[in-house]
């Protein structure tokens, strides 16, 4: 099938597969203030800074993904030091409203005392009903130096995520934000994998300019696979292209980062790539439903 064939599938009523995308956050209109300075410097890179400004409810939202072909989105909680940017309450009230249109994905600081982070994780998942749990080295060192996720204080959490059946959606690569990137080597990845076997990893982000260790810790470990967000596919580089057409088919999940990247155009661009039909719905579909242990509708 030609991409443009692939291109015409996508957006025919009827014949799109229900895109599921792996990470999204909803910012609020008036919720622009949330977001600390590092994080400005990357929505006006991205060209998306007036989305931010201008925030969307969950009905205009929930619009957008239909005009995409989106049915659902993994709305992520996050938060950056005191910055609570949505709680994971919030997203949880989300989720409530819209359960056909949102899963939620909460959010932990690794670096209070164990058993503190651990009642939170059972809080959020037991609790709340969010089914994922979303991290990010960066954020947890000083500001030049992040915590690499093979650190000790994490381990509490991978073991509790082991018990509850959450995934882990864990930042690789290089940073947006004005924020250190070593610790987003994915290289530290296959420590973690090889101590929690069991243990559902997504290295989100797609992680360059180290994605060849992606690739091949998605590759090596049955649990790992590569998220996509923030990396619009037009500039995926093109042995991940490979990748995700061959014989990493079962380890990629579409995402958006969204509003950092569009539905739209991200799928569009995917569907631009030639993949067959059965490729494509693995990638925006299939292998997240698997990965979230989703129970969705066929």
């Amino acid at each position: 099938m030609s991409a443009t064939t692939s291109k015409q599938a996508n957006r025919a009523p009827g014949r799109r597969p229900g895109a599921i995308d792996a990470w999204a956050t909803l910012v609020r209109p008036g919720t622009l203030d949330r977001w600390p300075a590092e994080f400005i410097h990357i929505f006006r890179r991205y060209g998306t800074l007036p989305l931010f400004e201008r925030g969307m409810t969950p009905e205009a939202l929930i619009d957008e993904m239909d005009a995409a072909g989106v049915e659902r989105l993994m709305l992520s909680a996050f938060g950056y030091g005191d910055a609570e940017i949505i709680t994971n309450e919030e997203v949880a009230e989300l989720c409530g409203k819209h359960p056909d249109r949102f899963t939620g994905v909460g959010t932990v600081d690794p670096r209070g005392k164990p058993m503190d982070v651990v009642r939170k994780i059972e809080r959020l998942a037991r609790g709340l009903g969010l089914r994922g749990l979303r991290l990010e080295p960066y954020a947890y060192g000083d500001g030049t130096v992040g915590a690499p996720p093979n650190q000790k204080m994490y381990w509490p959490v991978y073991a509790k995520c082991v018990e509850l059946g959450l995934p882990v959606a864990i930042q690789v690569g290089h940073t947006g934000p004005l924020l250190p990137s070593e610790a987003g080597r994915p290289i530290y990845l296959d420590e973690v994998a090889l101590a929690f076997p069991e243990l559902v990893i997504l290295g989100c982000h797609l992680g360059q300019p180290w994605h060849e260790e992606m690739m091949i810790l998605a590759w090596k470990h049955p649990n790992v696979y590569v998220e996509t967000s923030a990396r619009t596919p037009k500039h995926w580089p093109e042995s991940f292209v490979k990748f995700a057409g061959s014989y990493g088919q079962d380890k990629v999940l579409w995402a958006t980062d969204y509003p950092l990247l569009t539905f739209g155009r991200t799928l569009d661009e995917l569907a631009d790539l030639g993949f067959s039909d059965a490729v494509y719905e693995k990638i925006v579909r299939g292998n997240a439903v698997r990965a979230f242990g989703l129970e969705v509708r066929s």
